[in-house]
């Protein structure tokens, strides 16, 4: 179980950021389905560091909102090695291409990005960082925190809940392993600590309100992939990390 555990997490960190994790590591069942229940731990650590550069920027220097806001969004991406931007760019190629299912997967799996790619991963970028830069100064460290956290949430409740859209991939593969009764009780362990937390730190309203916009755009986003792509990949699981924490941001600007 331990084992198990450990490795779960050592998965996650090489997958989903950039640290230099240098080892091999197993991946049986067990383990792949750790990885996942880890994910909101990996949420917490990233939205930590943010956090702390936030702090350190509002307390020691005097630099812009604006500014503080690209630095924030800029260091997000940095922390992931860009990886879940680079499945909204495939995501966004392949949906605007209007092509039937096959030829957008075609699209996803291609290197190169498209056009269409382009403007999402810009319109993406910097509207998440006027929002940032709208309430960078009145923000609550715990609620950054907390967007990273529950948009991983996000990304347990959708690979429990829908099913890959192909059979082949690293993504299907890990689908095809993992034990999803876990991950639906890691998810809703998860939403509860971090509902109980975000209450005690920041107010009642604002937790209610995050967690309800993560549940909402998680059944939402599930069914558009359902509909347009049959289901979930690597890419679109990306996407979805990166919508979520976009939503949340809106959430926060509405309720500071």
């Amino acid at each position: 179980m331990l084992a198990s555990l450990k490795n779960g997490m050592l998965l996650a960190l090489q997958f989903f950021t950039v640290l230099p994790i240098r080892r091999e590591v197993r991946m049986e069942r067990s383990d792949i389905t750790a990885m996942y229940m880890a994910l909101p731990a990996v949420g917490i650590g990233l939205g930590g560091i943010v956090a702390l550069a936030l702090f350190g920027m509002k307390e020691f220097t005097d630099i812009s909102s604006l500014l503080t806001a690209f630095v924030i969004v800029l260091g997000a991406v940095v922390l992931t090695g860009g990886l879940h931007l680079d499945g909204l760019a495939d995501a966004g190629d392949a949906f605007f291409s209007y092509r039937d299912r096959e030829k957008r997967f075609a699209i996803m799996e291609d290197p190169r990005i498209g056009a269409f790619g382009v403007m999402v991963l810009l319109f993406f970028v910097v509207g998440k960082i006027i929002l940032v830069a709208e309430i960078v100064e009145a923000v609550p460290l715990a609620a950054v925190i907390a967007i990273p956290f529950a948009a991983r949430i996000v990304l347990l409740i959708l690979f429990a809940s829908v099913k890959s859209a192909k059979t082949t991939g690293l993504a299907a593969y890990f689908q095809q392993h993992a034990n999803r009764g876990k991950l639906v009780a890691a998810t809703v362990v998860y939403t509860i600590i971090g509902a109980i937390i975000l209450v005690l730190t920041t107010q009642w309203l604002l937790a209610i309100a995050v967690f309800a916009a993560m549940a909402l755009f998680a059944f939402l986003y599930g069914s558009w992939c359902k509909k347009h792509f049959g289901g979930m990949t690597g890419d679109l699981f990306g996407a979805g990390v990166e919508g979520a924490e976009l939503v949340l941001w809106i959430v926060l600007l509405l309720l500071i």
